[in-house]
């Protein structure tokens, strides 16, 4: 959203803005209240999320946050949270080149450079289906491209 409106101010500069420039400003509008609710809801049950996150992907993997004989859980445990957030502040104003720019590209070479690639794409495949208990069917479909970019890229 930020990024359209930002492209809109520069191709617009002294003209009137057209239909076709205005359809993701009208689009966006009319899922306002539902991103606001989905970002409230992921913020207020980030632990919860990040608990049952935890759970789920050692169920599936228990040695997954360990490196050897040294456990890596809590500070992979900080990165999955400050994704989600930038993945929530994403989907909230629909600004997925944010994220893939700001975060994700930075964030891929770190995973790839600690070789932490399994314990990113378990994290990022459950993650939909962990969500969708939080939110409601219509809010969860907001997050999921912003939740497909994550798993694209931090696999």
């Amino acid at each position: 959203m930020l990024s359209q409106l930002k492209r809109l101010s520069i191709e617009a500069d002294g003209r009137y803005a057209t239909d076709a420039d205005l359809a993701f400003l009208k689009s966006y509008l009319q899922s306002v209240r539902q991103r606001i609710s989905a970002y409230e809801k992921i913020r207020d049950a980030e632990e919860a999320i990040m608990d049952q996150a935890d759970e789920t992907i050692m169920a599936v993997d228990p040695k997954v946050f360990h490196k050897g004989s040294q456990d890596y859980s809590q500070t992979c445990r900080r990165d999955r949270k400050n994704t989600l957030r930038y993945t929530a502040a994403a989907m909230l104003f629909n600004d997925l080149d944010h994220l893939r720019d700001g975060l994700l590209l930075w964030l891929r070479t770190i995973v790839h450079a600690v070789k932490d690639e399994h314990a990113s794409t378990l994290t990022w495949q459950e993650m939909p289906a962990i969500l969708r208990e939080h939110l409601t069917a219509e809010e969860a479909d907001l997050m999921m491209p912003a939740l497909h970019l994550n798993q694209a890229l931090l696999r």
